[in-house]
């Protein structure tokens, strides 16, 4: 993976992308929180049991990066810093989104 810093957004508020697999982030050193367009799990999280309990469904694409995996095949956009992150999200369920015009 290569974390590239794209801007600051805000004081100690980052916007990240990974290289080899698009996905977008911003870590807010305010709060502690991270900031994603993608349901997301730790890296020793369990995507099959994600699956088997329903929360995700049985053919979403998992994509990991920086020590989380993320369902790229669901979208979720809820304040500022998450509008944000979805502009410069490159994952290729991103970019066919926006050709969607979603």
């Amino acid at each position: 993976m290569a974390k590239k810093l794209i801007k600051e957004v805000k004081p100690y508020c980052n916007l990240y992308i990974d290289d080899k697999t698009g996905i977008s982030w911003i870590e807010d050193g305010n709060t502690g929180m991270g900031h994603s367009v993608h349901p997301n799990i730790d890296i020793t999280g369990s995507v099959r049991g994600m699956k088997e309990r329903g929360y995700w469904d049985k053919e979403d694409k998992i994509v990991r990066s920086h020590g989380w995996q993320y369902n790229i095949s669901k979208f979720v956009c809820n304040d500022e810093l998450d509008e944000i992150v979805a502009k410069h999200c490159q994952c290729e369920k991103c970019i066919e989104r926006r050709r969607a015009g979603n």
